[in-house]
């Protein structure tokens, strides 16, 4: 598996992308409880996704929870659109805690509902972190982590990045609108970080 400054995770073997907590309509969802947002947010989100399959031939994907951010609005409407462009791909979905939309909808959509959690070749794909997994591995997200790295004086950045440890991998959110969850370094055995176009080990 190779770990991609999209935030994504790329599976050579299986022709897949795997990637946790889109959030897609989100910041319609902003905008329509009065909270100002850029409309091209959503936009670029979907952009950087139909390259990220474009570039590496994918086949399938697995979203591994909080693909939409909440309820039915504009930006939900426009995933329809997205999805008519990768009619070939395949759309495996673990919910998350924000996906709440109609299961019609989905359907609609050919998404592969996974209510559970998805096992792959010994893998096990869930969107939050389990507790007793019944695979060797999990990769989960949720958590949408970052590490703060300080630099001369008041200089810091927080980026997202990849958590890996012995028997589990969390992803970082694949939203650019999501923000990041500070987490402590000590818990993980490798950190991977994100800037600048790139994947830099951090731990």
């Amino acid at each position: 598996m190779f770990l991609l400054p999209e935030r994504a995770v790329w599976w050579p073997s299986e022709k897949t992308i795997i990637l946790s907590d889109l959030h897609w309509g989100k910041s319609a969802h902003f905008r329509k409880h009065g909270i100002p947002m850029p409309g091209s947010t959503q936009v670029k989100d979907g952009l950087i996704l139909a390259g990220l399959i474009r570039q590496h031939q994918a086949e399938r994907m697995i979203v591994a929870g909080d693909f939409f951010h909440s309820r039915h609005n504009k930006e939900v409407d426009d995933f329809s659109t997205w999805r008519q462009a990768h009619q070939s791909l395949h759309i495996d979905f673990v919910p998350g805690n924000h996906d709440i939309l109609p299961q019609r909808l989905y359907h609609s959509w050919s998404l592969q509902v996974h209510e559970q959690g998805m096992r792959i070749n010994g893998i096990y794909i869930t969107h939050d972190q389990e507790k007793e997994p019944s695979a060797p591995f999990n990769i989960y997200g949720h958590v949408h982590p970052g590490v703060k790295l300080q630099g001369l004086g008041r200089q810091a950045v927080t980026l997202p990045c990849f958590c890996i440890n012995d028997h589990c991998m969390i992803l970082p959110a694949f939203g650019q609108f999501t923000g990041c969850h500070l987490i402590q370094s000590r818990d993980y055995k490798n950190i991977f970080v994100i800037g600048e176009g790139k994947v830099m080990q951090w731990k």
